[in-house]
C-alpha cells in the first residue's frame, strides 16, 4: 500500500516537473520573441526618425528654392512693368504726332521704337486699324510683344510652383515617417509589457499583437520612397 503511494506521488510529482519545465521553456520562448520584435521596432523606429529628418530637411530646402523663385518672378515683373510703361509713352507720342499729321516726327518716333514695340506695331500697321474693325486695339495685343522680361517672370513664377509642390510632398512624406515611429513605439511598448502578466495566454496575446503593428507599419512605411 505504501509502495503503491509513493509510486503514485512520485508520477504526480514528475508531471509537476514536466509541466514547470514546460512553462518555463514557453516563458522562455515568449522572452526571446519579445527581444526581437523589441529589436526590430528599434531599428525602424530609428530609421523612420531619421527618414522623417532627411524629407523635413528636403521639404526646407525646396521652400527655401520657392522663396528665391518668387523674388525673381517679383523682380522680373517689375522690370517687365517698366519696359511696357516706357514703350505705352513710345507709342502715345507716336500716336500724337500722327494725330498732328507731323509725319517726319512720326517716323523718327516708329524707327525708334525699341524691340518688340518696333516689330509689334509693324504687324498691328500691317493690319489697316484705322479702317479694319476687326484689327487688334493696340500693338500691345499682339502676339509680337512679347516681352523677354514677361516670359522670365512666368518661369520663375512655374519654378516657384513646382518648388512649392515638391516642398509639399516632401513635407508629407516627413509626417508620414513621423507616424511611424509612433507605430513602432507603440510596438515597443506592447513587447515591453508581454512578460507582466500573469497569465502566459495574455502574455502571448499582446507579443503577438505587437508583432502584428510591426509587421504591418513595416510593410507600409517600406512603400514610402527612401532618401
Amino acid at each position: 500500500m505504501e509502495t503503491q503511494y509513493d509510486s503514485t506521488h512520485a508520477t504526480k510529482h514528475e508531471a509537476e516537473e514536466e509541466e514547470e519545465r514546460l512553462e518555463a521553456r514557453k516563458q522562455r520562448y515568449l522572452e526571446l520573441f519579445s527581444a526581437i520584435v523589441m529589436a526590430a521596432a528599434t531599428i525602424l523606429t530609428a530609421w523612420s526618425a531619421y527618414e522623417s529628418s532627411r524629407w523635413s530637411g528636403q521639404s526646407s530646402a525646396h521652400q527655401l528654392n520657392v522663396i528665391a523663385a518668387l523674388v525673381n518672378q517679383s523682380k522680373f515683373a517689375s522690370l517687365a512693368e517698366q519696359r511696357r510703361s516706357l514703350d505705352v509713352s513710345l507709342y502715345a507720342e507716336w500716336v500724337k504726332a500722327i494725330n498732328a499729321n507731323d509725319t517726319r516726327l512720326a517716323e523718327f518716333t516708329f524707327t525708334r521704337f525699341p524691340e518688340p514695340l518696333k516689330t509689334a506695331a509693324a504687324a498691328w500697321r500691317a493690319t489697316d486699324p484705322l479702317n479694319n474693325l476687326q484689327a487688334p486695339t493696340s500693338p500691345f495685343v499682339m502676339p509680337e510683344y512679347a516681352l523677354p522680361e514677361s516670359a522670365e517672370e512666368q518661369r520663375w513664377a512655374e519654378v516657384a510652383a513646382a518648388e512649392s509642390e515638391a516642398a509639399d510632398r516632401a513635407g508629407t512624406t516627413s509626417d508620414r515617417y513621423l507616424l511611424f515611429t509612433v507605430v513602432f513605439a507603440t510596438t515597443l511598448f506592447f513587447a515591453g509589457i508581454s512578460g507582466k502578466f500573469g497569465s502566459f495566454a495574455i502574455n502571448a496575446g499582446v507579443l503577438l499583437l505587437g508583432a502584428l503593428l510591426l509587421i504591418v507599419g513595416a510593410a507600409i512605411m517600406f512603400t514610402l520612397p527612401i532618401m
